[in-house]
């Protein structure tokens, strides 16, 4: 047993390793029926194949991103009770073959916050500058 989980975290490890790497920094904007308010949030993002990403935002948490043709969509988890899912626009800025690439993004989440037996409902609307590797 001790064995097929050292080669399964070989194997994850590996995968990781070897998968397309981006880092972004985002002015989150939360708040937009009341009083606004602003935050920043970093993170890094993994790919997984062509269609799948998997990262972590500072702000949101856990994210998985879909593609879904013109728009991701994205579903994340904060361990703090909090859910989302949302919607990106990522706009190609620069990029090379092998190099550094460049986006900007814009995404709206919609966030639960679920605390006992109320729900809150909050929008989280995003502009995130990435770098990816």
């Amino acid at each position: 047993m001790k064995m097929v989980r050292n080669i399964m975290l070989v194997a994850v490890a590996g995968t990781l390793a070897f998968a397309q790497m981006s880092f972004h920094m985002g002015n989150n904007f939360s708040e937009l029926d009341a009083t606004m308010e602003v935050a920043t949030s970093y993170g890094a993002t993994w790919s997984l194949n062509d269609k799948a990403a998997i990262g972590y935002d500072s702000a949101l948490g856990m994210l998985f991103h879909f593609d879904a043709g013109a728009v991701t969509f994205r579903m994340g988890w904060n361990g703090a009770n909090d859910t989302s899912l949302g919607l990106g626009r990522s706009w190609d800025l620069f990029s090379s073959d092998g190099g550094l690439n460049t986006t900007i993004s814009t995404n709206y989440d919609l966030v639960t916050t679920t605390g006992g037996a109320d729900v809150e409902y909050d929008g989280n609307l995003s502009v995130v500058v990435g770098f990816g590797f």
